[in-house]
């Protein structure tokens, strides 16, 4: 039932009961950074999740006996250093392994090996093109020199331009003050929010297999439903760039030590040694407004929480839609976050096996161990394309794109002795209706499908399979509450990015009902696992609060 439907919504709450000055909606990894920052800070603080265990889309779980499968997020690449730093969070099971190359699988080329080596990785894209193996670097260096600018931004508050009042002349003076070295590098940074990763990396490659190796990302695996045509894409070129330096190796990068609830655990006991209170099975029903002001929560069968500030890590479309009373919010904000964009495409399959596919030419290509933990089958971009406008038209792509990866090569606590996890994530998958969830007959047919694909390249691979789950954009938004299946709740397009996230005119972490903040993926910079969201929120609630953060 919505929280406009309750009849009982504007009563007063005077029942006798421990006030927090801040509860959490949310036990992402968001949400519990936030959370741990303000109980660091002395804040007294409750997180709530409404699963049986905490941790959003960033979890581990056992799905099958001895078998532990991150279902959701899957790599640590942008967790920033400075929460693993500030949270001690390596003292608390936090750590990467790092992955040895993957391999990337090209049409009539077969398999690529993506070095880590510079040098390697030239020589393999000068059996395409001399002139892209030189270039190669300096493209780099190109994007490493315009990377600090987006990394100061991913710390900002953003500001209003278009808000009157003091607090927001306050907010453009902060933000011009820290961004004064923009301007050298002002059209650069432009062109990597607006172009298309297409039109950019056409500057800098030739030819096509190159393109298809470093388009692959923003044409298909940034979690959201995209052309490499597509304005805005551009942005994705940076995620390798968007570690913030300054802290070392802290953390480190690669396949979550033990799966991506290794992380979730960290932030929490983290925050617990400061005070932080977390529930699990504890599922908000509203969001208490007294005086136009958030004053707590009430949970499913009842049971009032108050506090001094409600932060919401859930999408900004549920807690409006859903968990905040109609008549505290203005009509025209509503409908704004309403129109939010975030409709996934992609597909995850987890599979238990005895072994990993056998791609062909491994050994010719001289990668340097018997099966690699991640394979990407995109072999041209005319392949993503047409997988994309399949799509469209509403067909289920006819060879999907994906990455295979097999974490269990390089972790194998996650399965029993022996035994190996695949984890399948691809699209295109044509978005299901309003509220449908597609049946055994479409997740079959897509299976098949993947198999098949898989075994093109591998068809020396018995398909022979244990256990499976097939998680489409409707799973994601049932089981974790993603809009449209979205891992960062609203698609990041120039048009939801900086001071338009969520929305214009709410994009410093606060919304029109006062005492009532975002922390998760709906707010700036976005989805990811960064613990940035969570992080800017609790500086914000926080000064807020009177506390020092």
């Amino acid at each position: 039932m919505k929280a406009k439907d309750r009849p009982d919504r504007g009563r007063r709450l005077d029942e006798p009961m421990t006030t927090y000055d801040a509860v959490i909606i949310g036990g992402g990894h968001n949400g519990l950074v936030c959370g741990a920052y303000l109980a660091k800070a002395g804040q007294k603080v409750l997180v709530l999740e409404r699963r049986a265990l905490i941790g959003g889309a960033c979890v581990t779980e056992e799905l099958w006996p001895g078998y532990h499968v991150s279902t959701a997020s899957h790599m640590l690449g942008m967790m920033q250093p400075r929460v693993v730093v500030d949270l001690e969070l390596e003292k608390f099971g936090y750590g990467a392994i790092a992955t040895p190359p993957g391999v990337h699988l090209i049409e009539g080329v077969g398999p690529v090996v993506l070095w880590q080596d510079a040098a390697k990785l030239q020589a393999e894209f000068a059996r395409f093109s001399k002139r892209d193996a030189e270039n190669y670097p300096k493209f780099q260096a190109h994007l490493a020199k315009v990377a600090p600018h987006f990394q100061r931004l991913l710390w900002q508050v953003p500001p209003d331009p278009a808000k009157p009042g003091l607090r927001s002349l306050v907010g453009l003076a902060r933000t011009a003050l820290a961004n004064r070295g923009l301007l050298p590098a002002f059209h650069d940074v432009t062109d990597l929010i607006t172009m298309s990763a297409w039109d950019y990396l056409a500057r800098w490659f030739e030819s096509p297999e190159v393109l298809a190796i470093l388009g692959y990302y923003p044409a298909a695996a940034a979690g959201q439903s995209n052309s490499i045509h597509d304005p805005g894409t551009a942005y994705f070129l940076l995620r390798n760039h968007l570690r913030e330096p300054g802290f070392g190796p802290a953390g480190g990068t690669g396949l979550a030590r033990g799966g991506m609830g290794s992380v979730t655990q960290a932030i929490a006991a983290s925050g617990r040694r400061y005070g932080l209170e977390i529930r699990e099975n504890a599922e908000v029903e509203e969001v208490l407004i007294e005086g136009a002001r958030a004053s707590g929560v009430r949970l499913i069968g009842g049971e009032i929480i108050r506090a001094r500030s409600v932060i919401s890590n859930a999408a900004t479309q549920h807690l409006f839609g859903d968990l905040v009373p109609e008549s505290a919010a203005p009509e025209p904000f509503r409908r704004e976050v309403t129109a939010i964009h975030s409709q996934s495409t992609a597909f995850k399959i987890h599979l238990a096996v005895d072994t990993p596919p056998p791609f062909t030419g491994l050994r010719e290509a001289g990668y340097p161990h018997d099966a690699p933990v991640q394979v990407t089958l995109a072999p041209s971009l005319d392949y993503i394309e047409r997988a994309y406008h399949e799509m469209k038209l509403g067909e289920l792509s006819s060879r999907p794109y994906m990455t295979v990866q097999c974490p269990t090569l390089i972790d194998p606590s996650l399965a029993p002795k022996g035994k190996h996890l695949l984890s399948l994530y691809g699209g295109h998958v044509p978005p299901a209706a309003k509220g449908e969830r597609r049946g055994e007959n479409f997740r079959e047919a897509l299976f098949q499908r993947v198999l098949d694909t898989i075994s093109a390249h591998a068809p020396g691979w018995d398909r022979v399979w244990h256990h499976r789950q097939i998680l489409l954009a409707e799973d994601y938004e049932e089981i974790f509450r993603l809009p449209g299946g979205s891992p960062h709740h609203g698609d990041l397009t120039p048009d939801q990015l900086f001071f338009r996230r969520p929305i214009r005119g709410f994009a410093d972490y606060r919304t029109p009902v006062a005492g009532l903040y975002l922390c998760g993926a709906s707010a700036h910079p976005g989805g990811g696992v960064t613990g940035v969201p969570g992080y800017n929120a609790a500086r914000v609630v926080g000064r807020d609060l009177g506390a020092r953060l």
